[in-house]
């Protein structure tokens, strides 16, 4: 009889070959274009030490990511799927990684369900196409847990466990920073102190071997960067890590509940067996030392977030795999009835989120609004694709709690609404990209001419023209120490560097989002601008040279 967590090997293969499907779509504002961007630049200035962004250092971020990505744009070329390739490479050793950690604490089974798990989740599905750094900290971090946990149930490989658990956590250091090293060391505290077990093993954690070769890997560009930007470790470690935590300078502020909304959406359409598992642990927290320390990282992961003052849906990706093992575990041992009734509620309320959107699309011509007239079939192919993900992943709730193998089902199902939700994707990217405004600028903009932005910064500007934006009216962002070097402080400006045009000797090429073209045209002189163009929620403003405007 089949295992109740069993999942073909076709399905998990099919999970993690979708990405491909997108691979090459139009980079999406704001963290897809420039996680593309910051790489492209470094693959074309040949400087692999010091990140740019808009032809001016970017150091928010450690390099790993970007060195990934430019060593494919540099084998295959500059192009969306080159600069996404790496990533869809680190969600297959993600899957991995649950898959080998599963299989041996738990069983091959398990192991397999929750890689699939792993693979359609919402959020983590999302991931893999859209650029950001939480997936490779993720993926490390699993790693770096997975080899802790090797270490501490399996002392005897120790011996190769343990430095591998330092270099998977100096991996996760290399992509995001500080919390690669707090959260393995409170989480392995935590377990030691709970499991009287695992407190003779943990002493074989502090590797020598390890701790060298994580200092080895993560020492030489940090001391590097810090020797040609004396403020890199104020800005990184202060500014980026201890201001962005402690204080609410980034605005990314959200209520104590955020994470609690956040991640049951981001794991559906395993929600449901994830909370089963989850409250076996709170119930009964001693009795399986493994789901103990797969549900310890969850909850403190969500905990820590929780009490930051910069608060992003994508910080919850690391709890996705050790979340996806507790689910698959709930699924092997049977899900309990108040479980499988939430799983049908959850059906019920995606399934009216497909109902609406059929009859949003039904009642699409009779709206009478300039935006859905202008964009009446794009729309239409954009409700159609939620629509029909919703009512895949409601299919999969609905379907599941009554299967006999109710990991298929939940798998399917996700996999099916990952290719609408990438569908989706497809169809609003003259909405979400700036890639039909990038590519008119680069036909349009010749070497004399300047290209500016005004009250915002579309990151894939520079990603397709090749060329950075001259100044920023308006727009700091994540350049505000940049823009505290003298040398970058003139492209910065405001509504007098407009009134100031036109140019001598070129055009001005202004992009902003449409909403602030009304505004715009009553700043520079009458008559200097000479087209508009628009590009989805952008606008294109020409400006006249000084020389043609006379």
């Amino acid at each position: 009889m089949k295992s109740s967590a069993c999942v073909p090997s076709w399905l998990l293969a099919a999970a993690l070959s979708l990405p491909l499907l997108v691979l090459g779509a139009p980079l999406i504002e704001i963290d897809d274009a420039r996680y593309a961007e910051v790489p492209r630049a470094m693959a074309a200035s040949g400087d692999w030490v010091l990140p740019s962004l808009n032809a001016m250092p970017y150091i928010e971020k450690p390099p790993l990511w970007y060195w990934l990505s430019a060593t494919s744009i540099k084998v295959f070329g500059p192009s969306e799927a080159a600069a996404r390739l790496p990533m869809l490479l680190l969600a297959v050793l993600g899957a991995g990684g649950v898959f080998w950690l599963g299989s041996w604490l738990y069983s091959p089974d398990i192991g397999r369900c929750a890689a699939l798990a792993t693979a359609t989740s919402g959020m983590w599905l999302f991931l893999t196409h859209n650029l950001t750094l939480d997936l490779p900290v993720s993926v490390f971090l699993l790693w770096s847990t997975a080899f802790i946990l090797r270490a501490l149930e399996r002392p005897a490989d120790a011996r190769w466990a343990a430095p591998a658990a330092w270099l998977a956590a100096a991996l996760a250091f290399l992509s995001k920073g500080l919390i690669s090293a707090l959260f393995p060391l409170l989480w392995t505290i935590t377990l030691i102190g709970l499991c009287p077990k695992w407190r003779r093993p943990a002493w074989k954690l502090l590797s020598p071997l390890g701790i060298v070769l994580a200092v080895l890997l993560v020492a030489p560009w940090f001391l590097a960067v810090q020797a040609r930007r004396p403020d890199f470790f104020h800005t990184f470690f202060i500014e980026q890590h201890f201001q962005r935590y402690l204080t609410p300078k980034y605005s990314r502020g959200a209520p104590w509940w955020f994470y609690l909304a956040v991640l049951p959406g981001g794991l559906l359409p395993w929600t449901a067996p994830f909370l089963s598992g989850l409250s076996k642990v709170l119930r009964r927290p001693f009795t399986d030392p493994r789901a103990t320390a797969l549900a310890l990282w969850a909850l403190g992961v969500v905990a820590f977030f929780t009490t930051s003052h910069s608060k992003l849906a994508t910080y919850a990706l690391p709890v996705l795999p050790h979340a996806a093992l507790l689910a698959a575990a709930s699924i092997e041992d049977g899900l309990p009835k108040w479980s499988r009734s939430l799983c049908r509620a959850l059906g019920v309320i995606l399934l009216l989120g497909s109902v609406a959107g059929v009859l949003l699309y039904c009642r699409l011509p009779h709206l009478a609004l300039p935006e859905v007239a202008a964009n009446a079939p794009l729309l239409r192919r954009l409700v159609v694709a939620a629509s029909a993900c919703l009512a895949c992943l409601a299919a999969a709730q609905l379907y599941a709690p009554s299967s006999k193998r109710p990991a298929l089902a939940l798998g399917l199902g996700g996999a099916l609404a990952g290719l609408c939700a990438f569908a989706a994707v497809s169809a609003a990217s003259p909405l979400i990209s700036a890639k039909g405004l990038a590519l008119a600028v680069k036909e349009s903009a010749r070497p004399e001419d300047e290209v500016w932005s005004y009250d915002s910064y579309p990151h894939g500007l520079q990603f397709y023209t090749g060329r950075p934006v001259d100044k920023m009216v308006y727009f700091v962002g994540e350049f505000h120490y940049a823009k505290r070097d003298a040398a970058n402080a003139g492209r910065f400006g405001d509504d007098d560097e407009v009134r100031a045009l036109p140019r001598r000797g070129g055009r001005t090429f202004v992009v902003m989002k449409t909403g602030r073209r009304a505004h715009f045209e009553t700043v520079p002189p009458k008559g200097s601008i000479a087209s508009w163009r628009q590009f989805g929620p952008w606008s294109l403003a020409e400006v006249r040279s000084a020389a043609r405007s006379r």
